[in-house]
């Protein structure tokens, strides 16, 4: 049985895959409670600054917070910026799935992939994540199958096929 997932490749639906990806890294997560501690912090040390008037170490701080509150929006805005020049942008997307492989069908692309060929996958509450490798990976949302039953059967094929397989 073949399992299809249609979508449109857009900025909107890059920046999701991009946040699933981002959410299943364990690694990132201590950071994000830190994150918010530490800029608290230099919130507070920048505000003791400015009250003894000590110009350069406000500044020093005040940069360091910038960066930590407005990191994500840098990196969202360099991801669309390097992706506007993407062939593959608002494309239309065909990812159709069996128990021979993976077929992604574009506009201006066909790709064949056997199975073997992911390393591993992460089952999210709204979709699946299959990887080729640490970094290349694709999102496909339950919301893009076509079949009513899609979701249900693209994850039981990526637990039969992929050994690293796990729901997050």
């Amino acid at each position: 049985m073949a399992i299809t997932y249609r979508f449109r490749f857009t900025d909107e639906f890059l920046v999701a895959a991009m946040l699933k990806y981002r959410s299943q890294l364990w690694w990132r997560r201590p950071f994000q409670g830190l994150k918010w501690v530490l800029a608290l912090a230099l919130a507070g040390l920048f505000a003791l600054c400015v009250a003894y008037q000590l110009r350069w170490p406000a500044l020093a701080f005040a940069a360091v917070l910038g960066a930590l509150v407005l990191g994500w929006p840098i990196d969202k805005a360099l991801l669309l910026w390097r992706f506007r020049k993407s062939p593959f942008r608002d494309d239309d997307l065909e990812f159709t799935l069996s128990d021979v492989g993976v077929l992604t069908v574009g506009k201006t692309s066909e790709i064949r992939l056997a199975w073997s060929a992911y390393t591993k996958a992460r089952r999210f509450n709204d979709g699946l994540l299959l990887f080729q490798g640490p970094h290349l990976f694709n999102w496909l949302p339950d919301t893009a199958a076509v079949q009513e039953d899609g979701p249900v059967a693209a994850q039981g094929l990526a637990r039969h096929h992929i050994k690293d397989y796990r729901d997050v």
